[in-house]
């Protein structure tokens, strides 16, 4: 079974997304937290605020939890924003039969602050979405996608989070192909990224580089975060060094090998540790994929 949170600052489309994402997983719930504890009962119940949420958490655990041991539905998910106690409380449910991952929806501050459709932002929610892009909810350490989706229908977003899904959750050992001339630089740790542009997904934990096109050489990384954003904000994320000093350079060199893209233009990040840091981190299981694959 997979649990299966999308997190986001308020008014970034989660509920919207996690409606249409529902008809695309098969046998799949979502569950409406909402719809937990109604305001009427908070108030009846005395609970502040801060009460409140701590209550529909508890209430959302124990329908997890349940769902978990009914092994009904193939995927359960909500849509929550996320925090350090509430992300451990989900990933402890993990198990041989159990996966839990964290799709984030990070659109810029700006459109987060736009009314979406009949929602018209009161005073209080504006100040609280500001509030929780300074405490970076849309950029948890612990995602496992973080979807900038401010130009993209909710069906779009809800169509790349169910394709990531699918990759994340396969069996198969995820590989590239690198260029040789690159080889030098993912081997002294120079190369800690990968952009990607309609090729497929990339997910955490480990990755082979092959070499193209004999595929004589294999060098192990270990993803640590997958982003969905326009190559504007890719680039900046993975940072500028003397090959890249900005993003125009940045834009040039792509468009040797993709003539038509744009800074807007959504692109695949994959931020990963050095193959050396892999190494010393990770010495077992690189060792173990290796001789797999050899």
């Amino acid at each position: 079974m997979l649990i299966l949170n999308i997190n986001g600052p308020m008014n970034s489309g989660k509920s919207t997304v996690s409606k249409i994402l529902v008809k695309l997983l098969p046998n799949s719930t979502f569950i409406e937290v909402d719809d937990l504890m109604s305001d009427e009962e908070q108030k009846k119940l005395g609970l502040s605020l801060k009460e409140g949420w701590k209550e529909r958490h508890k209430r959302l655990n124990e329908k997890l939890l349940a769902l978990k041991q009914s092994r009904e539905y193939k995927t359960v998910f909500f849509a929550y924003p996320i925090a350090d106690n509430t992300y451990a409380d989900w990933k402890a449910m993990e198990d041989k039969n159990t996966r839990f991952l964290n799709i984030t929806l990070a659109p810029s501050l700006e459109e987060c602050l736009k009314n979406r459709g009949t929602r018209e932002l009161d005073d209080w929610e504006r100040n609280r979405i500001r509030q929780m892009y300074e405490e970076q909810y849309q950029n948890r350490p612990y995602s496992d996608f973080i979807i900038n989706n401010d130009n993209q229908t909710p069906e779009q977003t809800a169509k790349i989070i169910a394709d990531f899904i699918k990759h994340a959750l396969s069996d198969k050992q995820q590989w590239l192909h690198l260029v040789e001339r690159r080889w030098p630089a993912l081997l002294n740790g120079e190369k800690t990224s990968t952009l990607r542009l309609n090729e497929g997904f990339v997910h955490k934990g480990f990755l082979i580089y092959k070499d193209c096109p004999k595929e004589q050489w294999m060098e192990v990384v270990y993803v640590t975060h997958v982003y969905y954003v326009p190559l504007e904000q890719a680039l900046e994320i993975e940072g500028f060094d003397k090959h890249t000093p900005d993003i125009e350079t940045g834009l040039k060199q792509i468009k040797a090998y993709y003539p038509d893209i744009t800074l807007k233009t959504p692109i695949l990040l994959a931020t990963h540790l050095s193959v050396p840091e892999t190494k010393k981190k990770y010495a077992k299981q690189v060792k173990e994929i290796l001789r797999s694959e050899n």
